[in-house]
């Protein structure tokens, strides 16, 4: 078979759900009958690991040709820069180590299966190196996914995420509100825990010509599970879109000549 389609879930704001987004994604779609891989790429902060429950001693083994091999675990196949790590240990790599890891591991580290057909890609909150690097490198994007919180910092993060992704002419599969909702396990209700509506979401992704993929709640997994369900359904059934490159890149190449 051919590159397996990648599906990068992004967002330049942390805390915004991406990680559990993502596995949710994978589970989706593995359990539709496709062959999954995950893809953690958070040098800083790798959340996948401990979002699955794993724990296994640092480290890969390698095999023929000098590559990793990946780690199966619940039906997908796995590799996580967190487990080339101990969980508690500082990773210390300057912005070049950074990029050229991240180039490494986009391009030619990783040993997957020939029949896998999705990787889902779980990224830093960052439009700094290891992004650039994952963007300008990872072959066969089939679409980012941008996952936004109902507040207001998670929704200016948006607006710039959707810049850097336009900016890398990367294209998008669209907007998640994540954490949209919270229903009350006594009475029912459904209360909004930030500071701005899930329509803002929409509202904003739309206006900046991306579409909007849906919400999922502030609930026990079984909720978010069915609330993916038709979000995954419309990933695959609407092609991404890629936004032309924003003029003004003449004024940015000059600030970095300047600041170099």
């Amino acid at each position: 078979m051919g590159e397996p389609g990648k599906i990068v879930v992004c967002a330049l704001k942390g805390g915004v759900g991406k990680t559990t987004i993502c596995l949710g994604i994978a589970q989706t779609l593995r359990d539709l009958g496709y062959k999954v891989g995950l893809l953690d790429v958070d040098i800083h902060a790798s959340a996948l690991p401990r979002a699955l429950h794993l724990k296994i001693d640092p480290g890969y083994d390698p095999i023929l040709g000098g590559k990793l091999r990946p780690i199966q675990y619940d039906g997908f196949q796995l590799f996580s820069i967190g487990l080339l790590f101990p969980e508690d240990a500082p990773n210390m790599w300057d912005g070049e180590a950074k990029a050229s890891a991240v180039k490494q591991i986009a391009t030619t580290a990783i040993a997957w299966d020939e029949d896998l057909e999705w990787v889902l890609v779980d990224t830093p909150p960052t439009s700094g190196d290891e992004i650039q690097s994952l963007l300008a490198n990872l072959k066969n994007i089939y679409g980012a996914v941008i996952i936004c919180q109902p507040n207001d910092l998670a929704v200016l993060a948006l607006a710039k995420t959707i810049n850097v992704l336009q900016e890398t002419e990367t294209p998008i599969a669209g907007v998640i509100a994540n954490m949209a909702g919270y229903v009350c396990p006594n009475c029912g209700g459904v209360s909004n825990p930030f500071d701005r509506p899930p329509e803002d979401v929409r509202t904003t992704a739309e206006g900046l010509g991306v579409r909007f993929l849906g919400t999922v709640p502030f609930a026990h997994n079984g909720a978010r599970m069915a609330a993916l369900g038709p979000i995954v359904d419309s990933i695959l059934q609407n092609p991404p879109i890629t936004l032309k490159k924003d003029k003004g890149g003449a004024t940015r190449w000059l600030l970095e000549r300047i600041l170099k």
